[in-house]
């Protein structure tokens, strides 16, 4: 899941950098439900405005167009967005605790 890493990094940089949206090209390891998946819980917690998928030509390539969230005084929602499982330290909780 090292893609996961990659999408909030990608997040991470676009909000330092205020921008209204971020491109995500979907790495050949990563399953493209699997980042579905992610964005739609994101979005569904108010962290992202929302994302769109792309397929790119033939090659079967996926780019999510991922849509930042700001409040109205341009401040952006996200204080701090990390991963807290890596594979040097593995933390499982139940849904329920997120």
């Amino acid at each position: 899941m090292n893609f996961l890493s990659n999408i909030l990094s990608s997040i991470r940089n676009g909000k330092a950098s205020r921008l209204s949206y971020i491109l995500f090209i979907r790495p050949q390891n990563a399953i493209p439900k699997a980042i579905f998946d992610i964005l739609t819980l994101l979005r569904k917690n108010g962290i992202i405005r929302g994302f769109s998928c792309i397929e790119i030509g033939t090659s079967g390539k996926i780019k999510f167009m991922i849509y930042l969230k700001y409040d109205e005084s341009g401040k952006s929602v996200i204080d701090s967005l990390f991963l807290v499982s890596k594979p040097s330290r593995r933390v499982y909780i139940s849904s329920a605790a997120l």
